[in-house]
Protein backbone atom coordinates (compact mmCIF):
# COMPACT_ATOMS: atom_id res chain seq x y z
CA UNK A 1 0.00 0.00 0.00
CA UNK A 2 1.24 3.48 -0.86
CA UNK A 3 1.51 6.24 1.70
CA UNK A 4 3.16 9.63 2.10
CA UNK A 5 6.91 9.04 1.81
CA UNK A 6 8.87 9.46 5.05
CA UNK A 7 9.70 13.11 5.69
CA UNK A 8 7.24 14.39 3.05
CA UNK A 9 4.08 16.45 3.51
CA UNK A 10 1.04 17.07 1.29
CA UNK A 11 -1.01 20.02 2.50
CA UNK A 12 -3.14 23.06 1.74
CA UNK A 13 -1.13 26.28 2.00
CA UNK A 14 -2.32 29.57 3.51
CA UNK A 15 -2.95 30.97 0.02
CA UNK A 16 -5.37 28.15 -0.82
CA UNK A 17 -2.94 26.30 -3.10
CA UNK A 18 -1.86 22.70 -2.41
CA UNK A 19 1.82 21.95 -1.88
CA UNK A 20 4.21 19.13 -1.30
CA UNK A 21 7.31 19.46 0.86
CA UNK A 22 10.12 16.90 0.99
CA UNK A 23 12.60 16.02 3.74
CA UNK A 24 14.96 18.78 2.54
CA UNK A 25 12.21 21.44 2.71
CA UNK A 26 11.91 21.70 -1.05
CA UNK A 27 8.42 22.94 -1.91
CA UNK A 28 6.28 22.29 -4.98
CA UNK A 29 2.92 23.88 -5.79
CA UNK A 30 0.38 21.35 -7.03
CA UNK A 31 -2.27 22.26 -9.56
CA UNK A 32 -5.54 20.39 -9.94
CA UNK A 33 -8.98 20.20 -8.36
CA UNK A 34 -8.74 20.82 -4.63
CA UNK A 35 -11.26 18.06 -3.90
CA UNK A 36 -9.11 15.47 -5.68
CA UNK A 37 -5.97 16.60 -3.87
CA UNK A 38 -7.75 16.35 -0.54
CA UNK A 39 -8.99 12.85 -1.39
CA UNK A 40 -5.46 11.93 -2.48
CA UNK A 41 -4.06 13.03 0.85
CA UNK A 42 -6.73 11.12 2.80
CA UNK A 43 -6.08 7.99 0.76
CA UNK A 44 -2.34 8.26 1.34
CA UNK A 45 -2.85 8.49 5.10
CA UNK A 46 -5.75 6.07 5.52
CA UNK A 47 -5.31 3.60 2.67
CA UNK A 48 -7.44 2.86 -0.33
CA UNK A 49 -7.21 2.41 -4.10
CA UNK A 50 -9.42 4.98 -5.82
CA UNK A 51 -8.73 4.58 -9.55
CA UNK A 52 -9.96 8.12 -10.23
CA UNK A 53 -6.92 9.35 -8.26
CA UNK A 54 -4.38 7.27 -10.21
CA UNK A 55 -3.24 10.06 -12.62
CA UNK A 56 -2.57 12.33 -9.64
CA UNK A 57 -0.94 9.48 -7.71
CA UNK A 58 1.37 8.83 -10.66
CA UNK A 59 2.60 12.44 -10.59
CA UNK A 60 3.15 12.35 -6.82
CA UNK A 61 4.89 8.99 -7.11
CA UNK A 62 7.28 10.39 -9.71
CA UNK A 63 8.09 13.33 -7.43
CA UNK A 64 8.76 11.00 -4.51
CA UNK A 65 5.81 12.24 -2.45
CA UNK A 66 4.22 8.77 -2.46
CA UNK A 67 6.03 5.56 -1.66
CA UNK A 68 5.16 1.99 -0.81
CA UNK A 69 4.76 1.46 2.90
CA UNK A 70 7.61 -0.54 4.40
CA UNK A 71 6.84 -4.18 4.97
CA UNK A 72 6.84 -5.39 8.54
CA UNK A 73 9.51 -8.00 9.14
CA UNK A 74 8.05 -11.46 9.74
CA UNK A 75 10.67 -12.41 12.31
CA UNK A 76 12.15 -10.21 15.00
CA UNK A 77 15.77 -9.23 14.51
CA UNK A 78 18.26 -11.20 16.62
CA UNK A 79 21.23 -9.17 17.86
CA UNK A 80 24.19 -10.43 19.87
CA UNK A 81 25.72 -7.59 21.94
CA UNK A 82 29.19 -8.33 23.32
CA UNK A 83 31.15 -6.29 25.85
CA UNK A 84 30.60 -5.20 29.44
CA UNK A 85 31.17 -1.45 29.07
CA UNK A 86 28.58 1.35 29.10
CA UNK A 87 28.18 1.41 25.31
CA UNK A 88 27.25 -2.28 25.21
CA UNK A 89 24.72 -1.83 28.01
CA UNK A 90 23.16 1.18 26.29
CA UNK A 91 22.94 -0.63 22.94
CA UNK A 92 21.11 -3.52 24.63
CA UNK A 93 18.64 -1.09 26.26
CA UNK A 94 17.94 0.70 22.98
CA UNK A 95 17.20 -2.58 21.22
CA UNK A 96 14.66 -3.71 23.82
CA UNK A 97 11.29 -4.19 22.17
CA UNK A 98 12.61 -4.00 18.60
CA UNK A 99 14.97 -6.97 18.61
CA UNK A 100 15.77 -10.14 20.47
CA UNK A 101 18.97 -9.26 22.32
CA UNK A 102 21.52 -11.80 23.45
CA UNK A 103 24.20 -10.28 25.67
CA UNK A 104 27.59 -11.99 25.37
CA UNK A 105 25.94 -15.09 23.94
CA UNK A 106 26.77 -17.10 20.86
CA UNK A 107 26.86 -14.78 17.84
CA UNK A 108 26.33 -17.64 15.38
CA UNK A 109 22.62 -17.78 16.29
CA UNK A 110 22.18 -14.03 15.76
CA UNK A 111 21.54 -11.98 12.61
CA UNK A 112 24.13 -9.40 13.59
CA UNK A 113 26.85 -8.98 16.20
CA UNK A 114 27.52 -5.64 17.90
CA UNK A 115 30.96 -5.82 19.54
CA UNK A 116 31.58 -3.02 22.06
CA UNK A 117 35.11 -2.91 23.50
CA UNK A 118 37.22 -0.63 25.62
CA UNK A 119 40.72 -0.59 24.16
CA UNK A 120 40.99 -1.99 20.62
CA UNK A 121 40.97 -5.84 20.63
CA UNK A 122 42.73 -6.12 17.27
CA UNK A 123 43.49 -9.84 17.27
CA UNK A 124 40.00 -10.82 18.41
CA UNK A 125 38.36 -8.57 15.86
CA UNK A 126 40.46 -10.02 13.06
CA UNK A 127 39.07 -13.41 14.04
CA UNK A 128 35.48 -12.17 14.05
CA UNK A 129 35.98 -10.53 10.67
CA UNK A 130 37.38 -13.72 9.15
CA UNK A 131 34.11 -15.46 9.99
CA UNK A 132 32.30 -13.49 7.29
CA UNK A 133 29.42 -12.38 9.51
CA UNK A 134 27.41 -9.15 9.62
CA UNK A 135 28.74 -7.15 12.54
CA UNK A 136 29.27 -3.69 13.98
CA UNK A 137 31.86 -2.50 16.45
CA UNK A 138 32.88 0.27 18.82
CA UNK A 139 36.02 0.88 20.84
CA UNK A 140 37.90 3.64 22.65
CA UNK A 141 40.89 5.47 21.18
CA UNK A 142 42.39 8.03 23.51
CA UNK A 143 39.25 9.69 24.89
CA UNK A 144 37.14 9.21 21.76
CA UNK A 145 34.63 6.53 20.79
CA UNK A 146 35.30 4.95 17.39
CA UNK A 147 32.53 3.12 15.54
CA UNK A 148 32.55 0.72 12.61
CA UNK A 149 32.31 0.66 9.72
CA UNK A 150 29.48 -1.84 10.11
CA UNK A 151 30.49 -4.83 8.04
CA UNK A 152 27.97 -6.36 5.66
CA UNK A 153 30.12 -8.86 3.73
CA UNK A 154 30.40 -7.98 0.06
CA UNK A 155 28.65 -4.63 0.50
CA UNK A 156 30.52 -2.51 3.06
CA UNK A 157 34.08 -2.30 4.35
CA UNK A 158 35.41 -5.03 6.61
CA UNK A 159 37.67 -4.78 9.64
CA UNK A 160 40.43 -6.12 7.38
CA UNK A 161 39.87 -3.15 5.05
CA UNK A 162 39.90 -0.69 7.94
CA UNK A 163 43.00 -2.22 9.51
CA UNK A 164 44.92 -2.25 6.23
CA UNK A 165 43.95 1.32 5.37
CA UNK A 166 44.96 2.60 8.81
CA UNK A 167 48.37 0.95 8.60
CA UNK A 168 48.89 2.24 5.05
CA UNK A 169 48.02 5.81 6.08
CA UNK A 170 50.00 5.81 9.33
CA UNK A 171 53.19 7.87 9.54
CA UNK A 172 54.71 5.09 11.68
CA UNK A 173 52.88 1.86 10.79
CA UNK A 174 55.23 -0.34 12.82
CA UNK A 175 54.54 1.74 15.92
CA UNK A 176 50.78 1.54 15.34
CA UNK A 177 50.94 -2.23 14.91
CA UNK A 178 53.05 -2.42 18.05
CA UNK A 179 50.44 -0.45 20.00
CA UNK A 180 47.74 -2.88 18.89
CA UNK A 181 49.88 -5.84 19.96
CA UNK A 182 50.39 -4.25 23.39
CA UNK A 183 46.63 -3.73 23.75
CA UNK A 184 46.03 -7.37 22.77
CA UNK A 185 48.55 -8.46 25.39
CA UNK A 186 46.68 -6.40 27.96
CA UNK A 187 43.38 -8.00 27.04
CA UNK A 188 45.02 -11.40 27.53
CA UNK A 189 46.30 -10.38 30.96
CA UNK A 190 49.95 -10.50 29.93
CA UNK A 191 50.56 -6.81 30.65
CA UNK A 192 48.66 -4.17 32.60
CA UNK A 193 46.63 -1.54 30.77
CA UNK A 194 45.40 1.78 32.14
CA UNK A 195 41.67 2.06 32.89
CA UNK A 196 39.48 2.83 29.90
CA UNK A 197 38.52 6.55 30.06
CA UNK A 198 34.85 6.05 29.25
CA UNK A 199 33.26 9.35 28.24
CA UNK A 200 30.19 10.89 29.81
CA UNK A 201 26.71 9.42 29.52
CA UNK A 202 25.76 11.76 26.67
CA UNK A 203 28.63 10.64 24.44
CA UNK A 204 27.93 7.00 25.30
CA UNK A 205 24.27 7.47 24.35
CA UNK A 206 25.26 9.11 21.07
CA UNK A 207 27.59 6.25 20.13
CA UNK A 208 25.05 3.61 21.12
CA UNK A 209 22.34 5.37 19.13
CA UNK A 210 24.52 5.46 16.02
CA UNK A 211 25.28 1.75 16.35
CA UNK A 212 21.60 0.87 16.75
CA UNK A 213 20.58 3.18 13.91
CA UNK A 214 22.99 1.37 11.60
CA UNK A 215 21.69 -2.04 12.67
CA UNK A 216 18.03 -1.13 12.23
CA UNK A 217 18.66 0.64 8.93
CA UNK A 218 20.50 -2.45 7.70
CA UNK A 219 17.53 -4.56 8.77
CA UNK A 220 15.18 -2.35 6.74
CA UNK A 221 17.33 -1.68 3.66
CA UNK A 222 20.21 -4.16 3.56
CA UNK A 223 22.80 -1.44 4.24
CA UNK A 224 23.77 0.51 7.37
CA UNK A 225 23.01 4.23 7.46
CA UNK A 226 26.71 5.10 7.74
CA UNK A 227 27.78 2.88 4.83
CA UNK A 228 31.53 2.24 4.64
CA UNK A 229 32.41 5.08 7.00
CA UNK A 230 34.13 4.95 10.33
CA UNK A 231 32.49 7.33 12.81
CA UNK A 232 34.44 9.03 15.60
CA UNK A 233 32.60 10.62 18.54
CA UNK A 234 34.71 13.26 20.31
CA UNK A 235 33.12 14.23 23.65
CA UNK A 236 35.58 17.10 24.17
CA UNK A 237 34.45 19.00 21.08
CA UNK A 238 30.98 17.52 20.61
CA UNK A 239 32.12 16.59 17.11
CA UNK A 240 31.28 13.60 14.96
CA UNK A 241 33.83 12.82 12.25
CA UNK A 242 33.26 10.48 9.30
CA UNK A 243 36.17 8.71 7.65
CA UNK A 244 35.56 6.77 4.42
CA UNK A 245 37.05 3.27 4.32
CA UNK A 246 37.73 1.86 0.85
CA UNK A 247 37.89 -1.92 0.36
CA UNK A 248 41.36 -3.38 -0.05
CA UNK A 249 42.19 -5.22 -3.27
CA UNK A 250 41.40 -8.91 -3.07
CA UNK A 251 44.63 -10.88 -2.81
Amino acid sequence: MESIAPGHHLYLGPDGAWRSCDEHERFARLSGPAALLERMRDQAYQGGNDQELEPLAAVLRERGVLAMAAEVAERQLRVCVSGDGPVARHVARLLEGVATVVVDGGPDAADVLVACAGWLPDERWQGIDAGGRVWHRCHVEGTRLVLGPMTVPGRTASYRDLRGRRLAAAALPDELAGLWSYLDAGAAGVVSLPPVPWPNAGAVALAAGLLVNDVLTWRATGLPASGSYQLVVDPASGGLDRHPVLPLPVA
